[in-house]
């Protein structure tokens, strides 16, 4: 049995487009977001609800055709009459909301059930007595008068009891039973219904009888009508109130049963178990007109605040401006406040239901309103100003128009009139001719107006800024843009969503049947293959319901046909759906996310792009380029040699794995199946179990088996039990691909490090392995792909994703991450095995608190080796894990171990004590073998960030690691011996497993430096990527280049304007072991560079691009004397970003030469435009200042613009993600993101080979 309210499930419009109130961020965190922020903001969208107030929205029954049937038993079955009480359907009474926003449960009762559940002053019945009559036509809002039936007027009105024109006969075949004449005493009879009359004749005086009435178990006692006959005596019930009652079909009744049959219905008295549902029905769903206020009550409930709203009737209430105080409950259309909410409540509980069916004119209001300046406004009717700036051109219009019957009034042309017959050039300079499905022959229909109010600019002012819907891709722009499943219109315009309640029959012309949906089945293939419309006109009756139709598909919207109150409330909540979906957070098509160069090739010629597409869905796709030259024209060409998209396997076959008990698989894998899912724990449940709730409403369903099979890509059920795909690999948003084929390291060095010939041995072994590719995806699982042919060879789920893989499948669908970070690959040495492995470790990122390894040496028998999360460190005050923003970095250590290192994220439980920690886990084994903490500032958020680990003396064994955190401190940690004698402090003579509890934070647990807008270090600045380290020119330690900023939490969204962001170079001279003194450096001793100008620069080609010059200071490394003064040494440099931008660097530095490149971002709080920009920055990283050779194949337009110099230090670059460093085949260098590439120049005096040179000390 369904519940109503669980048909709405999430309520998906609900607060998918709401603001989200903002946090300290130095306190504590918003949430870690779930979709790409980088994405475009949007804004609310506006919507405009119109209700059917019409009369036969009183009838208790569907479809009209059903009006001379109301004696009949079928007509009060569901199975023929569906508005009637079903008992597979749960009836909940609705919330509505009173004038100040708060909300009220309604209720009801089977010995108290209201006429009205909405007006309880229309008095009740109770419905286990002689209180139930089947209403028929009945008016909702008068009190009862006196009791009477007549069905010779449909316009009469009725009520239960009181004054009754429309009440139907109990069915006489049940409600009834004679005896013969005979008869001298009280006798029984039994109806074929199962009612037992007691019949008492009249013999003396005026002949007659008199009877009483029983069933049993149910009621006895009950009065009946009797009546002497020629033949007998007649007890009847048929016009008396009696218990409540349906029928069932039953086709075993009858040797030729159909739905028309009577003889096939069985008679049900409501027993004790459904009372409460019964009463429920009857009070809020009984006929159309409370089951349409009961369906919009519970759809509206959760819908967000930001939503800009109003509604109208048909004939009463038919402005928007708030002026009709008495039919429209001052419906002016505002933002859904709580007391707008309970304006629509109001609303909706008075309506009258006594007009006729004018929707052709209440269509043209609609229209009509949107072109006039209110709805455009960013505080229509509200407290606020509204300006130029704030008159947003990419909210988006909707219309519901909601009916149970045929429009019977045409409404007069509007001015200009684009209708579906006539030619003319849309606003985007597309050209309207008459096509299928869109044209037909009949003028002045609702589906021309709603062509026009699509077709027409409603506000030209504006410029054409709405996100275009196109779900539906062929490939081909021109076919996609005529599809009517897509809404190319950029433009302002109106789309309708129609709903017709009892209208299927009236759809069921054999060329044009309706197919269940707007898009589905024949009748909607032959109206796409030109299949004429019926020829709709006033008073018309199937051909108007056909109109309903055309004039969603005209407008770009959807057509609901729904007969029962429990599809009503289904195609309200998908309405809402829809309406999501189109996402007013406005989707972007194909992103490429990243891009990576195979570090296998040391021509660099393959890469590897990944993408995706939060508008179709949000698909992902991997496609191989490879770079070859033509040899025709002289050039470079990127060639696309495959889509990993195309590539999956059938679903029975892909090679999906998840955890496995020790017990069972020795692998520690085990196959993705219903079996098998019944095995996999994580965090005390298993994996079939969370897979076993409804992600629509967290109700626990029978459905998990198939929940597995389409997670493994069975598309049955798509678009209607589960969410629609556009394909099978979700969203690729931050993972980068990993590339797995031969050895990794040099042969000769590897061996030494280990003291043994094991590498040669597994470099013979893996000589001819099959490439991979490997990348986290958001569809749950990390794939790997053929490298050579794009097919998916093998995926896996790691298990701390389980909770929330059912939310992939509601049609609901709200974007999460799940294995959201880049995989990191090395060939690792095993002690125990004395073998060496290629492993790899992954992350979540925002998709979990987790991170994993995988033994990925041979493929096809990949191995689990260890999966660490939030529960793996378990005592009470130790730093956890948060959410795996960091990138760990696989490396051999001084405790003779290969180890992952990595920090611990963000929003670990405890997080705002201030600590945050380093984490060394045994390569193999996940083991703890040391928790670094850090102690921050107690009582604020802290985290820490990917680390960059530093082998000072290029023996392969690192020394340092470097890292930052929330709180814009830079540690360093000495993954050292204790006490080791400065001469040799790097030497592994003596590592040995007991190294690692040596291991310490550097400087006495003093950070290197904290990083702070201000002088006087109260503005901290988060650090949220690697640091990068480069050899000190004096040849004396590291400079430290980070830069600062966090693009996570969903309060990140707008960037921190406060102050502004910075990119630091902090020398640490200390790098001869370990360090116990604090370095004391602060911004004071810092060389300060700046941007000085913002530029047109130009390419030789004459290409234009917005470009950046910066200062170029000089760094004092030693103390001066400069006029008698002494000017102190400088420990490094800062370069502020621009503050009034927000703008920050979050992604990991790249280093060609003596040139540091990196990418800033810019979040865009125009929520019309993309979401984020880009610079990238090409600095010399001594001084922070600008390279002293071009590093840009651009020059400044103009050298009188002040620049004073030929050099651009940054150009803004289309893309997101970071940056990659890539070598073309004639050795030429490029910087890539997701979405172009833009040549660079390393410096002249760093071309050719870069090797490593001894680093100096210097105390």
């Amino acid at each position: 049995m369904k519940s109503l309210t669980a048909i709405l499930g999430v309520k998906t419009l609900f607060h998918t487009v709401a603001g989200i109130a903002l946090l300290s961020a130095a306190n504590s965190y918003a949430a870690v977001s779930q979709s790409p922020l980088s994405l475009t903001t949007g804004v609310p969208p506006n919507m405009l609800l119109t209700l059917d107030d019409s009369g036969s929205m009183r009838w208790g029954f569907a479809p009209d055709g059903l009006s001379t049937e109301s004696a009949t038993r079928r007509a009060k079955s569901s199975a023929y009459n569906p508005i009637y009480y079903n008992p597979a359907a749960t009836y909940d009474a609705p919330v509505v909301f009173d004038a100040a926003g708060n909300e009220q449960q309604l209720a009801t009762s089977f010995t108290q059930a209201w006429h009205n559940g909405f007006r309880t002053t229309v008095g009740s019945t109770n419905l286990s007595g002689a209180g139930y009559r089947v209403a028929w036509d009945v008016p909702i809002t008068t009190v009862p008068g006196s009791t009477s039936y007549n069905y010779g007027d449909v316009s009469n009105y009725a009520q239960p009891t009181g004054t009754v024109s429309r009440l139907a006969d109990n069915p006489s075949a049940d409600f009834s039973a004679t005896v013969g004449l005979g008869t001298l005493f009280a006798t029984q009879a039994t109806s074929p219904g199962g009612i037992q009359f007691t019949i008492t004749p009249i013999l003396i005086g005026v002949l007659g009888c008199t009877a009483v009435a029983s069933y049993p178990g149910v009621f006895s006692g009950l009065t009946a009508d009797c009546s002497r006959t020629a033949t007998g005596y007649t007890a009847t019930l048929v016009r008396r109130a009696v218990p409540a009652y349906y029928y069932i079909y039953d086709s075993s009744r009858a040797s030729n049963c159909n739905a028309g049959n009577d003889s096939c219905y069985a008679l049900r008295f409501v027993v004790s178990g459904e009372q409460a549902n019964f009463a429920n029905w009857y009070s809020f769903y009984r006929n159309r007109a409370l089951s349409t206020i009961s369906a919009a009550a519970l759809a509206f409930y959760n819908l967000s605040p930001s939503v800009r709203l109003s509604w109208q009737g048909l004939g009463r209430c038919t402005t928007f401006d708030g002026s009709d105080t008495t039919y429209c409950r001052n419906n002016a259309f505002k933002a859904y406040t709580p007391a707008h909410k309970g304006q629509l409540y109001a609303w909706l509980q008075n309506i009258a239901f006594d007009q006729s069916t004018y929707l052709p004119a209440a269509m043209k209001r609609a229209g009509e309103f949107y072109r006039t300046t209110t709805p455009w406004q960013a505080f229509p009717n509200a407290a606020g100003t509204n300006t130029t700036q704030n008159t947003y051109a990419c909210r988006a219009s909707y219309h519901i128009m909601m009916t149970d019957g045929q429009w019977n009034e045409a409404a007069s042309a509007p001015s200009n009139f684009r209708h579906d017959a006539a030619t003319f050039t849309l606003p985007d300079g597309r050209a309207f001719t008459q096509r299928a499905p869109y044209y037909d022959s009949t003028a002045n229909t609702l589906a021309d107006l709603a062509m026009h109010y699509w077709a027409s600019d409603l506000n030209p002012n504006l410029s054409n800024d709405i996100t275009a819907y196109i779900p539906y891709k062929t490939g081909d722009t021109t076919t996609d843009y005529w599809d009517p499943r897509n809404d190319p219109a950029t433009w302002q315009h109106m789309t309708n969503f129609t709903m017709g309640l009892g209208l299927t029959q009236s759809l069921t012309q054999s060329n044009i049947p309706w197919g269940g949906s707007t898009f589905a089945g024949s009748g909607y293939a032959a109206l796409a293959a030109g299949t004429a419309w019926p020829a709709a006109a006033a008073n018309a009756t199937d051909a108007n319901v056909y109109d309903l139709w055309h004039a969603a598909i005209n407008s770009r919207g959807e057509f609901f046909s729904v007969d029962s109150p429990d599809a009503m409330v289904q195609a309200f909540a998908d309405i809402l759906s829809r309406i999501a979906d189109r996402k007013s957070s406005a989707a972007r098509p194909a992103i490429n996310s990243g891009q990576v160069s195979s570090d296998e090739s040391s021509t660099q010629t393959v890469s590897y792009q990944t993408s995706y597409a939060s508008d179709d869905n949000w698909s992902g796709d991997v496609k191989r380029f490879e770079k070859r030259w033509n040899s025709v024209t002289n050039t470079i060409d990127t060639v696309e040699v495959w889509s990993a998209k195309t590539k999956v396997p059938a679903w029975s076959q892909r090679r999906i794995k998840i955890a496995s008990p020790a017990s069972i698989n020795t692998s520690g894998l085990q196959d993705f199946n219903a079996t098998n899912a019944a095995l996999s724990l994580y965090s005390g449940s298993t994996l079939l179990a969370y897979l076993t709730r409804n992600p629509e409403n967290g109700l626990t369903d029978t459905l998990a088996a198939s929940r597995v099979d389409y997670l493994r890509g069975n598309r049955t059920g798509e678009g209607t039990t589960f969410r629609r795909r556009s394909g099978l690999l979700g969203d690729f948003y931050s993972s980068s691909p990993a590339v797995v084929s031969g050895a990794r390291y040099l042969e000769q060095f590897s061996n030494r490090l280990e003291g043994n010939t094991a590498y040669t041995t597994f470099k013979a072994s893996i000589a001819n392995r099959t490439p991979r590719i490997y990348v986290g995806g958001n569809a749950g699982m990390l794939h790997g792909f053929n490298a050579l042919t794009g097919v998916e060879e093998f995926a896996f789920i790691p298990s701390s994703v389980f909770p929330k893989l059912n939310k992939l499948t509601g049609s609901n669908y709200s974007h999460e991450f799940y294995v959201d970070g880049s995989p990191v690959v090395a060939d690792v040495y095993d002690g125990t095995t004395r073998q060496w492995r290629t492993i790899l470790v992954g992350t979540l990122k925002g998709g979990g608190k987790s991170i994993f390894a995988l033994d990925v040496t041979t493929p096809g028998s990949e191995k689990l080796l260890w999966q660490f999360d939030e529960n793996s460190i378990t005592a009470a005050n130790a730093v956890k894990m948060g959410y795996s923003f960091s990138q760990p970095t696989i490396a051999r250590l001084h405790n003779g171990k290969w180890a992952v290192v990595f920090g611990n994220g963000y929003e670990s439980a405890g997080n705002t004590n201030g600590k945050a920690a380093l984490f060394v886990l045994d390569a193999m084994q996940g083991t703890v073998l040391r928790s670094l903490e850090v102690q921050g500032t107690s009582g604020i958020a802290n985290g820490l960030s990917t680390p960059k680990l530093a082998d000072y003396n290029a023996d392969g064994v690192a020394d340092y690691a470097y890292a930052g955190d929330l709180q814009g401190n830079m540690w360093r940690f000495d993954l050292l011996r204790s006490n080791r004698n400065n001469t040799s402090p790097f030497t592994t003579a003596d590592d040995a497993a007991a190294a690692a509890s040596e291991f310490k934070v550097g400087f006495g647990g003093n950070p290197l430096f904290k990083a702070s807008a201000d002088n006087a270090g109260t503005q901290r600045q988060p650090i949220t990527s690697a640091p990068s380290l480069v050899a000190h020119p004096t040849g004396t330690g590291y400079m430290v280049v980070f830069g600062t900023g966090r693009f996570f939490d969903s309060d990140d969204k707008d960037g921190d304007k406060s102050m502004p962001q910075s990119v630091y170079g902090i020398w640490d001279k200390q790098t001869l072991g370990e360090v116990a003194n604090n370095p004391s450096i602060n911004r004071n001793n810092l060389q300060q560079q700046s941007i000085t100008n913002t530029v047109t620069a130009t390419t030789t080609d004459g290409a234009n691009r917005q470009a950046r010059v910066i200062s170029n200071n000089s760094v004092r490394w030693q103390a001066s004397t400069s006029g008698g003064s002494t000017l102190p040494a400088q420990n490094g440099w800062y370069l502020n970003l621009v503050q009034s931008d927000g703008e920050m660097v979050v992604e990991n530095m790249s280093q060609l030469g003596r040139t540091l490149f990196f990418q800033s971002l810019t979040p865009n709080s125009d929520p019309c435009g993309d979401g984020a920009s880009s610079w990238t920055y090409a600095i010399n990283p001594f001084t922070g200042g600008r390279t002293s050779q071009r590093a840009f194949n651009y020059t400044p337009s103009s050298l009188n613009s002040g620049t004073g110099t030929s050099i651009v230090s940054a150009v803004r670059q289309d893309g997101e993600g970071g940056g990659t460093l890539a070598q073309n085949p004639d050795n030429s260098y490029q910087y890539c993101t997701g979405q172009e590439c833009i040549t660079v120049y390393p410096d002249p005096s760093s071309i050719g080979r870069q090797s490593w040179r001894r680093v100096e000390e210097r105390e």
